[in-house]
């Protein structure tokens, strides 16, 4: 029956049925093209997550605090060689214990990789431009981090000019 009420209805528009079709294709044709642009941009996305996760995993050095995916915190004592990680446990009143595991299990570590070091350089220096743009607007003489840096110069420097130019006596 339904069919039936559909194709009555596409056929007794006769020129109007042709424009229905062309902006249902026309429909059609952007999600599509919408799906496959979020696909693309979401797996950009979650490749560089994993990127920096591998890097960070690679970090990981005796003395950094870590928590597995199970659940337990302890510091790295060893990293070996067959990817897998030893981390002590407990604390002298309750106990020490040492488990051996791999570094995929590690869900949260404060070892930092190169791209999450540079992301935080960046950052920290896009906060001092800005600071630095804030008190310029004030009216206070903030220098940039570059001008400030260049302006503390080390005390053995500024000595060595007035000792070079000796007056004769």
């Amino acid at each position: 029956m339904i069919f039936s009420l559909l194709s009555e209805s596409s056929g007794s528009t006769g020129g109007g049925g042709n424009a229905s079709n062309i902006i249902m294709y026309v429909l059609i044709g952007v999600i599509i093209v919408a799906f496959i642009a979020w696909m693309f941009f979401s797996g950009r996305k979650n490749k560089q997550r994993q990127k920096e996760y591998i890097e960070q995993l690679d970090a990981i050095r005796p003395g950094h605090k870590v928590k597995t995916a199970g659940g337990i915190c302890g510091i790295v004592v060893e990293v070996c060689d067959d990817n897998t990680v030893i981390i002590e446990t407990g604390s002298e009143t309750s106990g020490k214990s040492w488990v051996k595991m791999d570094k995929e299990l590690i869900a949260q570590t404060d070892a930092k990789g190169p791209t999450q070091i540079a992301r935080e350089e960046a950052e920290a220096r896009r906060k001092a431009e800005k600071e630095a743009k804030e008190a310029e607007k004030h009216g206070e003489a903030i220098g940039t981090p570059e001008e400030t840096a260049k302006s503390e110069v080390p005390s053995e420097t500024k000595e060595e000019a007035p000792s070079q130019e000796e007056k004769p006596e």
